[in-house]
C-alpha cells in the first residue's frame, strides 16, 4: 500500500510543479512548498478514503499549501512590467531584491522524460509556464488565481473548487470571471516548437563571436531585453545596440562567451558562461518569432542557475548538436 502511494505521488509529481510553479511565480518556491505538501499528503495517506480521485486530492492539498505560502511572499513580476523602458544609455543601476521576479524553471523538470502525456496537451502545458503568462498570473489575488488554474488548466469543476478552497460556487464563479478577464489564457503559437536550427546556430555564434551585425540582424525593430534582477530594460534595437556596446557590457562580451543550449519555461533557453566557458554567468529566455528575437530576458547570477542541471564548466563535450 505504501509504495503504491509513493508511485502515485511520484506520477503526478510533475504536474503539481508545473501548478505550484504557476501559483507563486518562482521555482525555487514553487519546490520547497510542493515538497511541503507531498510530505503532508504523505502523512495523511491514511485519511484519502477515495471518494475524489488521488489526483484531485493531491492538487487540493498543494494548491492550499501555494496559497498558505503566499501569505509571507510578495507578488513577482517582470521588468517590462514594472517600469517603463529605460533610454538609450541609461545606466543600469542597483539590482532589485530578486524576490521581486519571477524566475526561470529547467524544463527536465517540469517536464521530466519518459513521462507519458498527450502531445497536444503538453503543448498547451508549455504556453502556459511561459513567463509572460506566469507574471500575469501573479497580477491575480490568490484565491482568483488559485480558482482560474483548478479550473482551466487543472480541470476541475466549479463545485469541486469550491470544496477545495472552502468557498461557495457562487463565490468561484465570480472569481473566475474576474480571474478570466484580468488573465486570459495565452493565445498559443510556437514557443514550445522554438526557431529552426540554423536560426539558434546563427544567434549562438553571434552572441560567441562578439559580431554585433549579426547579432542586431536577428533582433526584431522592437526588441525587448531585460535584465532581472536589475529592474531597468530597454525596447528597440537601437537602444539595445547601444546598451551592449557600452564600456561595461563590452568588457563582459569581449571576455569569451560559450553559449550551452537547455530549455526553460516550455522554449529553448541558453546558459552563458564567460571566460571561455569557464565560469557559469547567466540564463537567457530568447523568445523568437520566426526568425529573429522579439524578447530577450537575461537572468543574471548563479540564483537562477542552480535549478538546472548543467556542467560547472562548458567544454567540447558540452556543445550539444546545435552547433555542430
Amino acid at each position: 500500500m505504501a509504495d503504491a502511494f509513493e508511485e502515485a505521488l511520484a506520477a503526478h509529481r510533475a504536474e503539481l510543479l508545473r501548478h505550484c510553479y504557476r501559483m507563486l511565480g518562482s521555482f525555487q518556491d514553487a519546490e520547497e512548498t510542493l515538497q511541503d505538501a507531498l510530505v503532508n499528503a504523505w502523512k495523511g495517506r491514511e485519511s484519502y478514503a477515495g471518494e475524489a480521485p488521488l489526483r484531485h486530492w493531491l492538487f487540493r492539498i498543494a494548491t492550499n499549501a501555494c496559497l498558505n505560502a503566499r501569505q509571507a511572499r510578495r507578488r513577482r513580476t517582470i521588468p517590462a512590467w514594472s517600469s517603463p523602458p529605460a533610454p538609450a544609455g541609461a545606466p543600469v543601476g542597483e539590482p532589485a531584491d530578486p524576490a521581486t521576479w519571477v524566475t526561470p524553471a529547467p524544463d527536465d523538470a517540469l517536464f521530466p522524460a519518459g513521462a507519458a502525456a498527450d502531445p497536444a496537451r503538453m503543448l498547451e502545458e508549455r504556453e502556459r509556464v511561459g513567463l509572460a503568462f506566469v507574471a500575469l498570473l501573479q497580477r491575480l489575488p490568490p484565491r482568483q488565481r488559485a480558482v482560474l488554474l483548478l479550473k482551466d488548466v487543472v480541470g476541475f469543476s466549479s463545485e469541486e473548487i469550491a470544496a477545495a478552497l472552502g468557498l461557495s460556487v457562487a463565490a468561484v464563479s465570480s472569481a473566475l470571471h474576474r480571474a478570466r478577464t484580468a488573465a486570459p489564457a495565452p493565445a498559443g503559437g510556437a514557443s514550445g516548437d522554438g526557431p529552426a536550427p540554423e536560426v539558434l546556430r546563427a544567434y549562438m555564434r553571434a552572441w560567441e563571436s562578439r559580431d554585433l551585425d549579426a547579432l542586431l540582424a536577428l533582433l526584431r525593430e522592437d526588441v525587448v531585453f531585460a535584465m532581472p534582477p536589475y529592474p531597468l530594460w530597454f525596447r528597440g534595437r537601437p537602444a539595445v545596440e547601444r546598451f551592449v556596446t557600452s564600456p561595461g557590457f563590452s568588457a563582459f562580451w569581449s571576455s569569451g562567451l560559450r553559449l550551452l543550449p537547455t530549455r526553460a519555461n516550455g522554449r529553448v533557453a541558453l546558459v552563458f558562461y564567460r571566460d571561455g566557458g569557464q565560469v557559469r554567468h547567466s540564463i537567457q529566455l530568447p523568445r523568437f518569432e520566426g526568425e529573429t528575437v522579439a524578447e530577450l530576458s537575461n537572468f543574471l547570477g548563479a540564483t537562477y542557475l542552480h535549478d538546472f542541471q548543467i556542467p560547472d564548466t562548458l567544454t567540447e563535450q558540452f556543445r550539444g548538436p546545435q552547433l555542430s
